[in-house]
C-alpha cells in the first residue's frame, strides 16, 4: 500500500540518490530561466541532461488519468528488457498498486485542482525475475510541450542496488512512499543532497 504523504508528516526528509539531486537542479535552473514558469521542453539544457537521459522516461495523462509513455530511458530499457515507450504505466502494475498510485492523483488534486501540475517524488521497488526487491528513487516534474503546449511530465528513475548478471526486472513495481509537490511552490528543503548522504550513491 501506499503511503501518502505531503506536508510535514514526512519522516525520510532528504533524497537517497546524488543524481536525484542533479536532476533536480537542471529543472529548477530551467524553471528559473522561465521566469518561475513551468519550463518549456527547450528550457532543459541537453547538455547537462545528457548523463541522466539512460534512465528517464517522459511520459502525459490522458483525461482517464492513465500514464502514457512517450520516453523510456535506455538504461531502464535493459533491466526491465523492454521499452515500454508506447505503453500505459498502469498496465505493468498490479491493480491494488495501480489504485494507490491513482489515489494520490486523485488526492493531489482534490487540494490543488484536478488540472494542476504537480512534482512526484517517489521510493518503491521493482520485482527481479530472480526473485529480489530493489528499491527505486524517482522524481517527477512537469514541462511543457512547444507542439500543442500540452503539459507533460520527465521522471528521473534509479534503481538504488545492482542486480545479478543476467537478472531483469519484470514489468511490475509498486510505490510504497509518495511525495507530490506543487511545482510553483518553494522548492522544499528536502529536495537537496545533503552532506551527510553524498556517499550513498555513487553510480
Amino acid at each position: 500500500m501506499t503511503n501518502l504523504l505531503w506536508g510535514d508528516d514526512w519522516v525520510q526528509k532528504m533524497l537517497l540518490s546524488s543524481k536525484t539531486a542533479v536532476f533536480a537542479d537542471l529543472w529548477y535552473r530551467a524553471q528559473a530561466a522561465a521566469h518561475g514558469n513551468i519550463p518549456f521542453k527547450r528550457d532543459i539544457p541537453l547538455r547537462d541532461l545528457a548523463p541522466l537521459m539512460p534512465w528517464l522516461i517522459m511520459h502525459k495523462r490522458n483525461d482517464q488519468g492513465r500514464t502514457f509513455c512517450l520516453l523510456f530511458g535506455t538504461a531502464l530499457a535493459e533491466l526491465f528488457g523492454r521499452d515500454m515507450t508506447g505503453s500505459y504505466f498502469e498496465e505493468a502494475m498490479a491493480l491494488e498498486d495501480s489504485s494507490a498510485r491513482q489515489a494520490s492523483f486523485t488526492a493531489y488534486g482534490a487540494e490543488f485542482g484536478e488540472e494542476a501540475p504537480f512534482c512526484r517524488y517517489v521510493l518503491g521497488k521493482f520485482n527481479s525475475k530472480l526473485g529480489l526487491q530493489v528499491q527505486f528513487e524517482s522524481l517527477a516534474f512537469p514541462y511543457v510541450e512547444e507542439a500543442d503546449q500540452s503539459l507533460r511530465t520527465i521522471v528521473h528513475v534509479l534503481p538504488l542496488q545492482t542486480i545479478s548478471y543476467g537478472d531483469s526486472f519484470t514489468p511490475q513495481f509498486s510505490e510504497q512512499t509518495v511525495k507530490m509537490f506543487h511545482p510553483m511552490q518553494r522548492r522544499p528543503d528536502w529536495l537537496h543532497m545533503t552532506a551527510a548522504r553524498k556517499h550513498v550513491e555513487q553510480r
